[in-house]
């Protein structure tokens, strides 16, 4: 099977606008996330698509592979679909959607994710990695995982699942104190990078935002809803996303140390 590597890219952005073309360590965002996607060994495209011309001109001046998309997507899914959908890119059975804010993406992670599609029961393949912290159990923005004996997502949730009844207590006033390790309680965060079968993203694009979707506000729901199988890896390996502007020294700061 043929995998291409899509990096999603809006300059339009609420919390830092502009943000694919920050400069991190003197070099653009956008160039740090293609050239370490470029690494990986299985995919045999990396792209960008962007709806700015700004976004769309620095990564063809560095050599990059980039491609003009609509200014009207929801979401980096739907700009994927219509990346993949040019005639030149058809070849692809296996589309892989890397975050345009994760310059610090490993190029095993994404090999890890196209591996994961190798089991033909998989329509979609993701990762996980162990929690260290309570506070991350707790922390919405955090995204918990469970997945079944074979690797399958059951379900992904913002709440800290499973609830370990035996490890754990409530206050009076309402909140959890956990009695227990962190290393007992084997709590999972998800890591947002997906692959995809083709005709798996082809019907993703099709379907309206689900209940669960809307209620959790993660676009994994809604596959799941559909009945489309996710797979789920495990890495020991962290990403540092950028979110807004403060992030940037965090990443700078993890380049300087491990670099």
């Amino acid at each position: 099977m043929r995998a291409a590597v899509i990096i999603p890219s809006r300059y339009a952005s609420t919390r830092f606008e502009g943000k694919p073309l920050a400069f991190i360590a003197g070099v653009p965002m956008i160039r740090h996330v293609w050239e370490r996607s470029k690494q990986a060994s299985l995919p045999q495209a990396v792209i960008v698509a962007t709806d700015d011309e700004r976004i769309y001109n620095v990564v063809r001046g560095f050599g990059g592979e980039a491609i003009m998309t609509g200014t009207h997507h929801k979401s980096g899914t739907d700009r994927i679909f219509e990346a993949m959908s040019a005639p030149q890119y058809e070849k692809y059975d296996i589309i892989v959607n890397v975050q345009g804010d994760e310059p610090l993406i490993r190029p095993d992670m994404i090999d890890s994710v196209i591996e994961l599609l190798s089991d033909s029961r998989a329509g979609v393949g993701t990762l996980k990695s162990r929690i260290a912290t309570h506070e991350e159990i707790l922390n919405p923005n955090v995204v918990k995982v469970v997945t079944d004996a074979d690797g399958f997502a059951m379900y992904f949730s913002r709440a800290p699942i499973p609830y370990h009844r035996a490890l754990t207590t409530v206050s009076s006033d309402c909140k959890i104190i956990f009695r227990g390790g962190i290393q007992e309680m084997r709590y999972y965060k998800h890591i947002g990078i997906y692959s995809y079968r083709r005709e798996v993203l082809t019907r993703m694009a099709s379907l309206n935002e689900s209940p669960l979707e809307r209620a959790e506000s993660l676009e994994q729901l809604r596959a799941m809803e559909s009945g489309i199988i996710i797979k789920v890896g495990e890495t020991t390996n962290e990403t540092i996303g950028v979110d807004c502007p403060a992030d940037i020294e965090k990443v700078e700061k993890w380049l300087n140390t491990y670099s």
